[in-house]
């Protein structure tokens, strides 16, 4: 199975912040499927890294799965879609 990667910039303070909590919430709830992953194959459910860029970090996620790529990218994107809203409102 091909890694599915995808790419998050993410500015720094309660952005950050939500992007830590959110990614925390997202491995607690999959923790079932990992532990399936686990059992099927020798790399990770999920890795992430970090790269500093001039005004944010760049957060690259690798996941084996499509679906819990994708299933990562709507939460996240309805999460900092609430933090635009806080801002905003």
């Amino acid at each position: 199975m091909a890694d599915v990667v995808i790419k998050f910039p993410v500015n720094g303070g309660a952005e950050a912040d939500l992007f830590g909590d959110y990614l925390n919430r997202f491995i607690q709830d999959s923790s079932s499927a990992a532990t399936i992953h686990a059992a099927d194959s020798d790399a990770p459910y999920l890795m992430v890294r970090s790269d500093p860029m001039a005004n944010l970090e760049m957060k690259v996620l690798i996941f084996q799965e499509s679906a819990a790529a994708a299933a990562f990218s709507e939460g996240w994107a309805n999460a900092l879609g609430s933090l635009s809203a806080l801002k905003t409102g």
